[in-house]
């Protein structure tokens, strides 16, 4: 009897179905990232979450068939793309084809019969349905779909995946999601430039454009020049302007890294991967990226999904997380993939327009504040795909991939990373940019009554209230010695009366 199913205790009194059963069934090393069991007991509902599990009540028993527990998963699982791959690569074709023909108008055949072809290219000797009603593969209640489905006249299926079946992500419909869409984020910042004047909205957008930069290389541990970062912050502000492509990305990648004489520019001639070295040099990976021969084509494929997501219209932020974070995975090049990953956040929000020129949200600064999640996020998704990863170590320390590992890119869920990248545009409106705005507001009134106290240069005004701020609203006797020695008692007192105001 089976007590474990991928390092996982089974729950008492269960049983594996649908996707785990036929994983443990065809011997399958594919990770499920939401396993389900079937009580032998009635429960207090017709399902419930113990920990990573998802236990059904006894009344969904099934009989002990491959294809019933195929029928399990596609009706009532969360879809997993690419454990829906293996296991119909696994399935015995005349098994599939028999019970598929016993009735082919039957919704739950009709999607496994349309899952089998498009994932797998490959066509069964089944003959095209008649004229009839055409079904939604997803549940539009539960998954972002296509605004315009493909229809599938063989399968009377309305194709509504959001991707192609050489690249397709998953989004679940949380109510997370749902409300943020729906807080229209767009006229929010509208309504937040609008009341600021344009010198001010610039100069806010300087200072916001430098820290994420700055933050960019501080996420990945790097502490770059301040020239090198001023230069990245350059490109983050023309963000939108070029469309995406492959030489775009190697014109992103030249500029980011300068120097090249150790670093290849473009897509990798090696393989990566993300981890540590023993004293011996061996690799120690927690990840490794594509395989460098599957590059060339996974980019394409890549670049052919943000192509098919702009023309259907999708949430311009989930069409952002969904381009960067496949990026990142895919881990094309040498060296800056993270920094170039979360450059496409800002290009693709800046190209569909969901906020004005000139603005520039520092989603890494705030990134930078969650860095724990952000990392955990990226860990949850890639650590169980090490399973199908089989490798060796070079004589240079690094890994040589010996399996097929391309399909490990092109499908996976990214709802965890949408909600999290959603929270951070979210602080940004309404915390990182009111507070830059607030902040310069008050800093141009204080210069203002300050220079009415006592004529002084702007510099030095700018300068004082700088020390004054460091000090908790104080000008330290140590600075106004050194600096402004010429400042009376009564003119320090008024000023620091003017700071409390304003700050």
């Amino acid at each position: 009897m089976i007590t474990t199913f991928q390092n996982r205790l089974l729950p008492n009194n269960s049983n594996l179905i649908g996707l785990s059963w036929l994983i443990e069934y065809f011997k399958l090393t594919v990770p499920l990232r939401v396993p389900c069991s079937v009580s032998t007991k009635r429960l207090t509902s017709q399902r419930i979450d113990k920990g990573e599990w998802r236990v059904f009540d006894i009344q969904f028993k099934i009989e002990k068939s491959a294809y019933a527990h195929l029928e399990f998963a596609i009706k009532h699982e969360s879809i997993d793309l690419l454990v829906l791959k293996y296991i119909l690569k696994s399935f015995p074709k005349e098994e599939l084809i028999k019970n598929i023909q016993t009735n082919p108008k039957r919704i739950v055949n009709k999607k496994i019969w349309f899952y089998y072809e498009f994932l797998l290219d490959e066509r069964l000797p089944i003959d095209d349905l008649p004229i009839g009603r055409y079904d939604d593969l997803l549940d539009a209640k539960k998954y972002f779909t296509r605004e315009n489905p493909i229809k599938s006249k063989r399968h009377k299926i309305n194709n509504n995946l959001l991707g192609t079946n050489r690249f397709c992500p998953i989004i679940q419909k949380t109510q997370k999601l749902e409300n943020y869409i729906s807080s229209n984020f767009s006229i929010e910042i509208s309504n937040i430039i609008n009341r600021v004047s344009k010198s001010l909205l610039r100069r806010a957008s300087s200072f916001l454009l430098l820290a994420d930069s700055k933050a960019s290389f501080e996420i990945e541990g790097e502490r770059a020049s301040k020239n090198r970062i001023e230069n990245w912050g350059k490109i983050i502000n023309q963000a939108g302007n070029i469309p995406l492509s492959l030489k775009e990305v190697e014109r992103l990648h030249a500029t980011l890294i300068g120097d090249t004489r150790f670093i290849k520019i473009g897509l990798r001639d090696d393989e990566v991967f993300l981890g540590d070295r023993d004293r011996e040099n061996y690799p120690l990976p927690e990840f490794i990226g594509a395989k460098s021969r599957d590059l060339e084509v996974l980019i394409e494929d890549w670049l052919e999904l943000h192509k098919q997501l702009t023309q259907d219209n999708i949430d311009p932020v989930l069409h952002a997380v969904i381009i960067a974070f496949a990026f990142v995975y895919i881990h094309p090049l040498q060296d800056g993939n993270g920094r170039i990953h979360r450059y496409l956040l800002h290009h693709i929000l800046a190209e569909k327009g969901f906020y004005p020129k000139g603005v520039v949200f520092p989603l890494s600064s705030v990134i930078l504040d969650d860095i724990e999640q952000y990392r955990a996020i990226l860990v949850a998704h890639t650590m169980p795909l090490m399973s199908m990863i089989r490798w060796e170590a070079t004589i240079r320390g690094n890994v040589k991939i010996l399996n097929e590992t391309s399909d490990l890119y092109r499908f996976f869920d990214i709802t965890k990373s949408c909600e999290f990248i959603y929270e951070a545009v979210e602080k940004t409106i309404k915390e990182t940019l009111p507070n830059e705005l607030r902040y310069l507001d008050s800093f141009d009134r204080a210069c203002y009554e300050i220079y009415e106290v006592v004529a002084m240069p702007n510099d030095m005004i700018k300068m004082l209230i700088t020390f004054i701020l460091q000090n908790d609203g104080k000008l330290s006797k140590r600075k106004k010695e050194k600096y402004f020695l010429e400042l009376t008692k009564e003119e320090v007192l008024e000023i620091e009366e003017i700071m409390k105001e304003f700050f």
